[in-house]
């Protein structure tokens, strides 16, 4: 492809991340998630929403959930 070619898609990479974009506290997982999205939206041509949440779903694995603190803090008293 040309460069041309990737710098568009790379523009809509960019663009879609934004819009769906949910961390404003986080601008470097965000610009993690664009290249993410970018290189496997070249490879694979999945829909980028779809790999915006497959992006954060391998980031997210060792998220503690409410579940999570609920027993911690059962094991506390």
């Amino acid at each position: 492809m040309s460069n041309e070619i990737n710098d568009e898609i790379m523009e809509q990479v960019r663009d879609r991340v934004s819009e769906v974009w949910q961390l404003p506290s986080r601008p470097d997982l965000e610009q993690d998630c664009i290249e993410y999205v970018y290189t496997e939206y070249l490879n694979y041509e999945w829909s980028m929403t779809y790999l915006v949440i497959k992006f954060l779903s391998k980031h997210c694995s060792q998220a503690v959930s409410s579940q999570d603190l609920k027993h911690m803090a059962g094991e506390q008293r």
